[in-house]
């Protein structure tokens, strides 16, 4: 559901300013139209042929993926995983501020905190974990 005017203004007041007022307002036309290109990409179908049913584009999702679109954040094959698609973690917003995409439950949230810790990938180190790099970052105090 989109946000009234106030909402927005208010999420901006609490963000101090940090967010693209652009990425908080979706009129559901919007939606519906982002929403409908995204079921045409090739990740789409690749996600539908891997697990059997589409991906949650609703608000309520793990990752923003209208927000992404909205932002040209777009997914790309990657070697890790076999060649499939994935999609970044961040999204950059008109001042080169990063927003964040993935959602507090998201399962792989752990692996973009790694790399903004560490610098590191934690697949190209062999991480297969929230836990694995855990102990890993305490190895390297």
């Amino acid at each position: 559901m989109p946000m009234r005017r106030e909402q927005v203004a208010a999420a901006l007041k609490y963000l101090g300013n940090k967010a693209d007022l652009r990425q908080l307002m979706t009129v559901d036309s919007d939606r519906q139209r982002i929403e409908s290109e995204i079921r045409q990409t090739p990740w789409f179908k690749e996600f539908v042929a891997q697990y059997g049913e589409e991906p949650d584009l609703s608000p309520n999702a793990d990752y923003d993926y209208i927000t992404a679109w909205k932002m040209g954040v777009r997914p790309k094959r990657y070697e890790q995983d076999e060649n499939k698609y994935h999609r970044d973690s961040y999204a950059e917003n008109a001042l080169g501020q990063k927003i964040l995409l993935k959602k507090p439950d998201h399962p792989t949230l752990w692996k973009t905190h790694f790399m903004d810790q560490t610098g590191q990938n934690p697949d190209a180190l062999g991480i297969k974990t929230e836990r694995q790099a855990q102990e890993w970052m305490r190895g390297r105090k």
